[in-house]
């Protein structure tokens, strides 16, 4: 008897089976007694082993994502059948899906929280205290300046907040840095996000410059809760050109000035200046580099 190439399909089944990266696939006897074997889902949502024909019971782990656990596989020895794939299993789990808010004022600001060992931080206090006047939304006066939540046993937290609005936030264990948040326009949000928003996209594209055109393009650039950056983000983001002797750049705090210096093709380059927050894993700003033709 050999081993067997096993692969194992980890699907959204949310999603119309989209694929699942990064879920920690784990391979116990049929028992579910003794650890064989472990891996990691790839891009494709596939992570494969060798493993010898017999019964498995399998585990799954993802951050936010809930699967039926275990699964139980008869791994084949030899399996001829044509026109199939060979010892391949589909399993599918479902991720957090934000909740919405039901008012078109509000956004449902909802998200996880974990402690220093990646558990998930039960009872952490957050108190939220609007920075706006006296406001009549919808007809009725908005009086509580101050709401606090606390996450429940699997660090969860959720709450309505009013859309565009600025709120100080105070986090247990970061009492002396009190957050300033503003909420995204939309019926939902990542409530870490917009605790500690950094730049998440740019959209920006630039029609062909001639030799010598001047163009002051503005960009629009929005954190990773979806709220706008005014002008050229220019506290936030590091604006460069990728060969400075194609096209030349001058930024100011609403816009980008460029000018076509010799017919060619380049990339204007962002890179966030905040670097104390570190996102895992970190995908860097969508929508760069821009590409730029000089005609």
């Amino acid at each position: 008897m050999a081993y067997e190439q096993v692969d194992v399909h980890v699907l959204d089944e949310r999603a119309g089976s989209a694929p699942l990266s990064g879920v920690l696939v784990r391979v116990y006897d049929s028992a579910g007694v003794t650890l064989f074997t472990e891996g990691t889902t790839n891009a494709q949502g596939v992570v494969g082993f060798l493993l010898w024909a017999q019964a498995y019971s399998l585990r799954f782990y993802r951050f936010a994502t809930s699967f039926r656990q275990p699964q139980l596989i008869d791994v084949l020895s030899n399996p001829a059948t044509p026109g199939t794939t060979p010892n391949a299993f589909n399993v599918y789990g479902s991720p957090f899906v934000p909740p919405v808010a039901v008012d078109p004022r509000l956004c449902r600001a909802s998200g996880y929280f974990r402690d220093v060992t990646g558990a998930p931080r039960p009872q952490l206090d957050l108190h939220f205290i609007s920075r706006f006047n006296p406001v009549l939304l919808e007809g009725a006066l908005v009086m509580d300046e101050r709401r606090q939540v606390k996450t429940d046993k699997d660090g969860f937290a959720c709450l309505d907040l009013i859309r565009c609005a600025e709120y100080s936030v105070t986090i247990e264990a970061f009492e002396d840095q009190p957050r300033v948040i503003r909420v995204p326009d939309s019926a939902s949000c990542n409530l870490p996000d917009i605790l500690f928003p950094v730049v998440g996209s740019v959209q920006l594209s630039v029609a062909p410059l001639a030799v010598n055109e001047e163009r002051e393009v503005t960009p629009v650039v929005l954190d990773t809760a979806g709220v706008p950056i005014p002008g050229s983000a220019y506290g936030d983001v590091t604006w460069s050109v990728e060969d400075p002797s194609v096209v030349s750049l001058t930024v100011n705090g609403t816009s980008l000035l460029l000018r076509g210096l010799k017919a060619g093709t380049t990339n204007l380059l962002a890179v966030r200046r905040d670097k104390t927050i570190i996102r895992i894993p970190d995908t860097g700003i969508s929508g760069v580099p821009v590409s730029m033709t000089v005609t």
